[in-house]
């Protein structure tokens, strides 16, 4: 897995995971003004809940995204700095189904 959301310029935030069989390329649209902190934490620990639940590592990976993806997207500031958002359980349920 190489995670790209911190490269500037892009428009997407392009994340590549590569297994030895299956090769993903994971893309979502960049939040402009969010300077975020632990994502690739979060990301990791989301895909580790995915696989937890049974998911398929590929499968875990996607939801993974999606769920980060949730998450910078509605952050929020606390000062200067951003909170990554809580993602609501319905939420959580509907990442795992997409």
């Amino acid at each position: 897995m190489v995670k790209g959301g911190h490269l500037r310029g892009g428009r997407e935030a392009s994340d590549i995971f590569f297994d030895g069989k299956t090769e993903l390329l994971l893309s979502a649209p960049f939040v402009k003004g969010v300077r975020t902190h632990g994502t690739g934490c979060t990301y990791s620990a989301a895909i580790c809940a995915a696989l937890a639940l049974g998911h398929k590592l590929p499968r875990a990976v996607q939801i993974g995204k999606n769920f980060v993806t949730a998450a910078i997207a509605n952050s929020y500031r606390i000062g200067k700095h951003f909170a990554l958002a809580r993602v609501p359980t319905a939420t959580l349920k509907n990442l795992t189904e997409l």
